[in-house]
């Protein structure tokens, strides 16, 4: 089912799926498999039970999701989404299972794939205080807790789902990611992803297991990470290399944490001057006077505004989710709809006319550039937070009824098609 897409979302409407009587105490003596009081997801996306047709062409847009014991926003076996201008933080708190704040598992395309084609997008949503707090049913272990993971698109049938490697591409950019129990943006075990224009902040919180890195790609082919800020924790790893194939990063800021596995030749480790960084509710990731972030990136053809949905002017763009030149030097002023195009196919151009690197993974397109882009291949590393079950997003939980689902969705945007829920 689906409906028209809302004209001017709002992000004022707010739900909680959580009693306030819910308590990690509890959740630990009592969470289990297919309990819907500990595992409940605020949006979820996923097949239909009896006829195993694939959820599509979903728009989750301008939505403020939290307190969900299980996950903020996700979706399994789906083609053709949008998660855009969603406000998700504090979930995952309470489930068995390994979830996190924004996930897309397993995703199955229902027509041709396009590695040259975006089917999905999630774009300009702030991600906080997502942690998995109770250990995964299937490990007996933590795993995840994650702002936001593009989770699974091949080699399915390892994590137990099924299907071809998915052929579509996926655009993450413009979001903030902070303070989450694991990475800020990560791809796991995927393919045709482009993390672009993302800032994240003091993510890989989690005392519980060992430290996520901020902004990365691990057990990935033809991912690419340009624009990005990654701001860490003392001692968190910054990207990875275990065991990526054609996977570029490059026009990164580094900043805290350990030094990255991989420097594109324009990454930089500098502090990117972020106005008033920080965890609370007065945390500004705005870029500031003098920050290495302005006028410092890479064009990129599917991203022409910012954070704010002002446009991006001109020649380099500013690094990170925000740009302080966009609209005249003022980051804070300009378009309030941030501009979904669907034409948003990754460009073509030459790099020396656009500056982005061409789209692809075989030799006559796989990433090339007149100043050539940090890539890497198989190191056999382990990756940060990895644990031996192939990472998922859950596991076997119950249909919830019409009634309550209504009331655990938060419906401040729209949600232009809610799946039931089952995730295994």
């Amino acid at each position: 089912m689906s409906t028209a897409r809302p004209t001017s979302p709002s992000r004022t409407s707010k739900s909680r799926a959580t009693d306030n009587a819910l308590t990690l105490a509890g959740a630990e003596r009592d969470a289990k498999k297919g309990d819907p009081t500990y595992n409940t997801n605020c949006i979820w996306a996923e097949p239909n039970k009896t006829t195993g047709a694939k959820p599509h062409h979903i728009d989750i847009v301008g939505n403020t999701v939290h307190h969900c014991p299980g996950l903020g926003i996700g979706s399994r076996g789906a083609d053709y989404m949008t998660v855009d201008r969603n406000h998700v933080y504090a979930n995952s708190w309470y489930t068995v299972y390994a979830t996190s704040g924004i996930s897309i598992l397993a995703a199955h395309d229902v027509d041709r794939g396009n590695p040259r084609k975006y089917k999905i997008r999630i774009t300009n949503n702030t991600v906080h205080d997502n942690e998995t707090r109770v250990k995964w049913e299937r490990c007996k272990c933590y795993s995840d807790g994650n702002g936001i993971i593009i989770d699974t698109l091949k080699n399915k049938s390892k994590a137990g789902e099924n299907g071809p490697d998915y052929q579509g591409r996926v655009l993450v950019a413009n979001n903030v990611s902070y303070d989450n129990g694991g990475s800020g943006i990560h791809s796991y075990k995927s393919q045709h992803v482009d993390i672009i224009n993302n800032t994240a902040y003091k993510n890989g919180r989690s005392t519980r297991m060992e430290s996520y890195a901020n902004i990365f790609a691990h057990d990935s082919t033809d991912v690419r990470l340009l624009n990005n800020i990654a701001y860490g924790r003392p001692g968190q790893g910054t990207n990875s290399k275990s065991r990526n194939v054609d996977v570029t990063y490059d026009y990164n800021i580094y900043f805290g944490g350990k030094a990255p596995e991989v420097k594109g030749p324009h990454d930089i480790v500098a502090d990117p001057k972020l106005t008033k960084p920080g965890t609370g509710a007065d945390a500004d990731f705005r870029l500031s006077k003098g920050s290495p972030a302005i006028g410092s990136g890479t064009p990129f053809a599917a991203v022409t505004t910012d954070f704010t949905g002002a446009r991006r002017t001109g020649g380099a763009p500013d690094r990170g989710a925000y740009s302080i030149r966009a609209n005249g030097n003022d980051a804070t002023q300009g378009a309030s709809e941030p501009a979904t195009s669907e034409s948003a196919s990754p460009s073509r151009q030459s790099a020396a006319a656009s500056g982005e690197p061409s789209v692809g993974t075989d030799a006559s397109t796989s990433p090339t550039a007149e100043a050539p882009l940090a890539t890497n291949g198989e190191a056999g590393l382990k990756s940060n937070g990895e644990s031996e079950p192939l990472a998922e997003t859950g596991g076997s939980n119950p249909v919830l009824p019409l009634g309550i689902a209504a009331a655990v969705l938060a419906l401040g945007g729209g949600i232009l098609f809610a799946a039931r829920r089952k995730r295994s």
